[in-house]
Parts: C-alpha cells; sequence; structure tokens
C-alpha cells in the first residue's frame, strides 16, 4: 500500500472533505450556542471542543451506516465511526475513523503537534515504517499490510477551521513523536481538477 501524502489524500479524498465539513459545521455550532448564552469559548475549551466533536459526530454516522440504513445504496462508505466506549478516552475533540487502508485520529492542536506518546495505545499507533523505507516483496502471498495510521489536526478561531492538517507518524523518541509527512490540507481539498 501506497502511504505518500498526493495518493492517501486522493484516496481519502472524499472522507476528508466530509470530515472538513463536518467540524466546519461543528465549530459554528459551537459558536452560536456561546453566543446564544453569551459564554465566552475560552473560559470552557473542553465545552467548545466537545460540542465541535458531537456535531462533527452526528454528521459523520451516515459515512458509516450499511446499504439498508440509507435511503441511497450508492451512499454506503467503508467508515466505522469509532463512537463506542473506547472512545471515552480520547480528548474532547477527538474522533477515530476506520477505512479498510487507514486508521484516522481526529485531533484539535493549535500548535499543529501531535499528542505526545505518553500512553501505549498513542505509542503503538505511532509506530509504522516511513512511507519512503524500501521494502522488497519477498512473500507475495505473505501477511495483508497494516492499515495506515493517520492524524486530522484542526484548530478554529472565530467561527471558522484556521488549520486542517493531515500527518503520517513514523513513531517516537520517548513523548517525542516523528513526523514522517505533514500537509495542510485547506488548499488541497479544493475542488478537484476536471
Amino acid at each position: 500500500m501506497d502511504h505518500f501524502p498526493g495518493t492517501v489524500t486522493r484516496r481519502l479524498r472524499p472522507l476528508l472533505i466530509a470530515v472538513h465539513e463536518a467540524l466546519s459545521a461543528g465549530v459554528a455550532v459551537s459558536a452560536a450556542i456561546h453566543a446564544r448564552h453569551g459564554w465566552n469559548p475560552t473560559a470552557d475549551r473542553h465545552l467548545d471542543h466537545q460540542l465541535v466533536r458531537r456535531e462533527a459526530m452526528e454528521r459523520l454516522r451516515p459515512w458509516g451506516a450499511g446499504p439498508d440504513e440509507l435511503s441511497d445504496p450508492l451512499q454506503a462508505r467503508l467508515l466505522d465511526l469509532d463512537t463506542g466506549t473506547d472512545n471515552l478516552g480520547l480528548p474532547m475533540s477527538g474522533l477515530i475513523l476506520r477505512t479498510p487502508t487507514d486508521v484516522v485520529r481526529v485531533w484539535r492542536s493549535d500548535d499543529g503537534e501531535l499528542p505526545a506518546a505518553a500512553t501505549d495505545g498513542l505509542r503503538a499507533f505511532y509506530r509504522q515504517d516511513p512511507s519512503r523505507q524500501l521494502r522488497l516483496p519477498l512473500d507475495p502471498e505473505g501477511p495483508r499490510a497494516a492499515a495506515g495510521h493517520l492524524a486530522l489536526l484542526w484548530a478554529d478561531s472565530g467561527g471558522v477551521l484556521t488549520r486542517f492538517d493531515l500527518v503520517r507518524p513514523c513513531g517516537h523518541v520517548g513523548r517525542r513523536v516523528q513526523v514522517d509527512w505533514h500537509v495542510d490540507l485547506r488548499e488541497r481539498l479544493g475542488p478537484p481538477a476536471a
């Protein structure tokens, strides 16, 4: 499986656009709720992040629906939106999206940095070979390649997304995460070329 930035972005393009739209809607919902009540979002950042996450989850739910659950079976996608109890350990902004080829963790990140490799789960998620590593097909019938691990980092300001980056980790040194590549998707997800 090719894990180069252009290939991954093309492969996940419809999902990435849907996540961008869902997070943008979540940011708008949070801003509206805070404005309606006269609340300052910085007074309780966890509530702000949780409202964004909750709206995004609802908007992404149809991506995980099976063909029998949708009015249009062509809309069915191979996506598992992990919203079970395992997700309770994520930050208030966290989501886990699983496709047949990739596991994408969505996190809010003001500075564009991945969360520190502070837990066994994060260390395992970050542990993967760099995309540029040469692989020789010694056993063509060997085990299927593992899903690629990706992080989608977002941030907002003034009711709009200001960061939407796709990052591929490739290990860690202590708590410091090593990054294979980091791509700003805001321009790349513009209209597809004709």
